[in-house]
């Protein structure tokens, strides 16, 4: 596994993450498509408690034991409170961006890291590979969904004019 790969992409989408989101008024930081779509106030959030309380962390444990007990995951942490004020959308992407910036040096000072390390549990057998692998993909899934809720935006505030000059989204 090329570490240095890893380490380099998830830096580089720190960066395209703050690009994708940076300035958004808090109408389209809260803007959703439908109430079962998130926004991207909620990706941002979501991005920066995955960061703070599920990839790192795991992989840190399952690479120095994994036969640690992995911190539970608390449903209460991980959902955005619907009270949230609109300069916490600022807050969330600093305190990812901060996050990242922990995770990429932390990733940095590993010194030969064994990758087959696994966590075994009942249902569920990751191995520090499958969780690296795992933290890359996780970003592109929520740049794609960050883009598609820009997508969606202005399809929305272009009506009754219509973006299918630029073609479809598949």
């Amino acid at each position: 596994m090329n570490l240095v790969f890893y380490i380099s992409r998830l830096s580089e989408n720190a960066r395209t993450i703050e690009s994708l989101v940076c300035n958004l008024s808090d109408e389209q930081a809260r803007w959703k498509i439908s109430s079962d779509k998130w926004s991207i106030l909620q990706i941002v959030f979501h991005l920066q408690q995955t960061e703070s309380k599920d990839f790192r962390p795991r992989l840190e444990k399952t690479l120095r034991d994994p036969f640690e007990e992995w911190s539970p995951l608390l449903p209460e942490e991980m959902q955005l409170k619907q009270e949230t004020a609109a300069d916490d959308f600022k807050i969330f992407l600093q305190g990812f961006l901060q996050e990242r910036e922990n995770s990429t040096g932390w990733l940095k000072t590993l010194d030969n890291p064994n990758f087959e390390n696994t966590y075994p549990r009942q249902n569920l057998n990751l191995c520090a590979g499958d969780l690296l692998a795992s933290w890359l993909a996780h970003d592109f899934l929520h740049i794609k969904q960050i883009i598609r809720a820009h997508f969606d935006y202005v399809n929305q505030i272009s009506q009754p004019y219509t973006t299918d000059y630029a073609g479809s989204w598949t």
